[in-house]
């Protein structure tokens, strides 16, 4: 029996040399089989007859503690530790009668895998008639018990979307954030732009009026003529300090426009790699749901 357990190990070990894993460690397809094997169980000086089933990318604790959670309402009491001992166990899909079933576990950290190994009796130490049975319902149990596990592993990918996706959103805000900020800043450079012109054409007219004031002046040599010329002059100089302080406002600007392009394509990288983080592990979500699926 244990070296069928040993040459089903060897394949197990075969087959995860070749399957796909997700980073956590465990696969994405379901290559192994759900198998009962008949074993022995002792309990003091009395062996009972025994089925084992393998529960895959997990141990024998793990193995243990699943039968322990499904077995507890069913019975009367769980105790003992080699082997645990359950008594006034009720499963009419077994027997009639209550049951005492005797548990025991291993594990083999090599494949990644649990045993469980199950005594079903009329007591602790005379066998349950119903062999058969019990046999069968080993079959379901560890179909159950494989599924629940790779329902953790699907939960758990479950949590890895919620953070991928999250993550993308974020990356995606923040590449939006940048394109509103560029847009805003460009459209500030225009209307600075669109600013400078217009003191430029004024600057420019104030300049051919205050070269005909010098040229009057010159002839007339007029205070009044003077007067005017003096204000244009003034007027020409607020002008030239309002372009200055635009061109200096324009400078800042076009840095922080230039430094927010600059940003944008390691914007764009995060964010589709956050969205092709967030489309492999949604493929490996939909792949653990068809592994469950495939275990039968």
């Amino acid at each position: 029996m244990r070296s069928a357990l040993f040459l089903s190990g060897s394949l197990l070990l075969a087959c995860h040399a070749y399957a796909q894993n997700t980073k956590e460690g465990y696969a994405l397809l379901w290559s192994n089989s759900i198998a009962v094997v008949p074993d022995s169980l002792v309990n003091g000086k009395h062996k009972l007859p025994a089925f084992t089933i393998t529960v895959f990318e997990s141990d024998g604790n793990k193995a243990l503690d699943l039968w322990r959670a499904e077995y507890k309402p069913m019975s009367q009491a769980i105790s003992g530790s080699k082997p645990v001992i359950a008594t006034g166990v009720v499963q009419p899909a077994i027997a009639t009668t209550p049951l005492t079933i005797l548990a025991s576990s291993s594990s083999d950290k090599k494949l990644g895998i649990g045993r469980l190994t199950l005594a079903f009796g009329k007591n602790d130490s005379v066998p349950a008639d119903e062999q058969q049975a019990a046999e069968k319902a080993m079959y379901d149990m560890a179909v159950k018990y494989n599924k629940a596990i790779v329902q953790e592993q699907i939960t758990t990918k479950e949590k890895s979307l919620g953070k991928a996706t999250s993550k993308e959103e974020s990356a995606q805000a923040s590449a939006a954030k940048l394109d509103k900020k560029s847009a805003k800043a460009s459209n500030d450079l225009k209307k600075i732009k669109a600013k400078q012109g217009k003191i430029q054409a004024n600057n420019a007219k104030l300049s051919g009026e205050i070269a005909g004031l010098e040229k009057k002046f010159q002839m007339t040599n007029d205070p009044k003529d003077l007067a005017k010329l003096a204000k244009m002059r003034s007027k020409l100089t607020g002008g030239e300090s309002d372009l200055a302080k635009l061109m200096s406002s324009e400078a800042k600007l076009q840095g922080s426009l230039n430094k927010i392009e600059g940003s944008k394509p390691d914007a764009a990288k995060e964010e589709a790699l956050r969205a092709q983080t967030r489309q492999e592990v949604e493929k490996e979500l939909e792949q653990l749901r068809r592994k469950l699926n495939d275990i039968r």
